[in-house]
């Protein structure tokens, strides 16, 4: 049965100075090697030297599965000269002409795809034996997730249809640039489908007794480094984040629904 694997772990960090996603890049070992989501072009030689860790190179990714069209999830395709790229056929055709306050989307998206091996697809879709692509559409027209039979049961990467575990409790994710119905709709299917989730911009978890998570991996950290002038003044900051633990939420953060 094909399994997972975290190559890149998902965070989102914001600063007075720029905002920072960084999404989940998964590893599904079955048939075909495949990728769900890719990084942006920041983590490029970080997700070269992630892959080679786990004995990996670039050129033995047979399939890279995108779950939408934003830069942070999508701008590597090229690193892997082998991949059937999988992407929603309403997500590409919306990367040409997306919302303005869709700020994510770069109206040159589709052209990057331009040579390579194009699967569209245009609804629930098994790629493989325990592999299949379901519709999550409501934080992108498109949105796409995966739900892989595991030897410990079904598991869902959800990309950002499934941002993070708060979203449980918010019945949506942390942003909706399309619609807020849809983006509703997915999150109940996809904790139909699986009951343990691997979302866009957090750590996976199992939902329990309905209204708690529990990591399932230990909590990552990020060190933030740089340069404040030309006579070489440095920091270095190391962010950590919380132990696992069962959560409850009682606090709920509001999505932001960008729409026009």
């Amino acid at each position: 049965m094909p399994e997972i694997k975290i190559v890149l772990s998902g965070y989102t960090f914001n600063s007075d100075q720029t905002g920072l996603g960084l999404s989940t890049v998964a590893l599904i070992e079955g048939e075909v090697l495949t990728l769900v989501d890719v990084a942006h072009f920041g983590r490029r030689v970080i997700l070269k030297n992630a892959l080679e860790d786990i004995g990996l190179s670039l050129d033995d990714i047979g399939r890279v599965i995108l779950t939408h069209a934003h830069w942070d999830h999508s701008q590597n395709t090229d690193m892997f000269p082998n991949a059937e790229i999988v992407i929603h056929a309403k997500e590409l055709e919306y990367s040409k002409n997306p919302r303005p306050s869709d700020h994510a989307t770069a109206r040159y998206f589709a052209e990057t795809l331009s040579g390579q091996n194009v699967l569209e697809v245009d609804s629930e879709t098994v790629l493989e034996p325990g592999v299949k692509v379901i519709e999550t559409p409501g934080h992108t027209r498109g949105h796409i997730s995966v739900v892989v039979d595991t030897e410990q049961g079904p598991v869902c990467i959800g990309g950002d249809a499934f941002s993070d575990a708060g979203a449980l409790h918010r019945g949506t994710p942390a942003l909706i640039f399309w619609s807020e119905s849809e983006a509703r709709e997915s999150i109940r299917n996809i904790i139909a489908e699986s009951d343990t989730i691997y979302p866009g911009h957090d750590r996976p978890f199992k939902i329990i007794n309905q209204d708690e998570i529990e990591y399932l991996v230990e909590a990552p950290s990020i060190k933030f480094t740089g340069v404040l002038d030309q006579m070489g003044s440095t920091f270095s900051v190391d962010v950590a984040l919380a132990p696992n633990r069962a959560v409850s939420y009682t606090h709920l953060t509001l999505p932001t629904i960008l729409l026009v």
